[in-house]
């Protein structure tokens, strides 16, 4: 399951890469959410731990990696800052995610799904 997981992760962000180059801003929106949903799932799952709703991934990766350090406050700020994107694109009316913004969070999904991996690795 965790490296189903992980391998979820990576088709999200190439998905994202995907739909950014197509002009599909709040699919790519989506999928860098759901990147960095997989690749945290799969490394709570590595340490025994199951979640149910995004919230409680949400919770659950600060509690374990922001509070003890393992992760910075603005990587665990992404998580949120990423669902909350995500959910304007998907189910607000009148709202569009802009290029901008997908930019700017490609290179910062990127990172720290990969220092997730690296985290299950350890």
């Amino acid at each position: 399951m965790i490296a189903y997981r992980q391998e979820k992760a990576d088709v999200a962000l190439d998905d994202a890469l995907f739909l950014t180059d197509a002009g599909r801003y709040n699919l790519a929106a989506n999928r860098l959410y759901y990147a960095l949903y997989y690749a945290a799932s799969a490394l709570l799952l590595s340490k025994g731990i199951a979640t149910k709703r995004h919230s409680g991934l949400i919770t659950q990766m600060h509690l374990n990696f922001v509070k003890t350090g393992i992760l910075t406050i603005e990587e665990g700020s992404l998580f949120k800052v990423m669902f909350e994107l995500r959910h304007e694109g998907d189910y607000e009316d009148f709202i569009d995610v802009e290029r901008a913004d997908i930019e700017e969070y490609i290179p910062q999904v990127k990172e720290l799904v990969d220092k997730l991996k690296n985290l299950i690795e350890k």
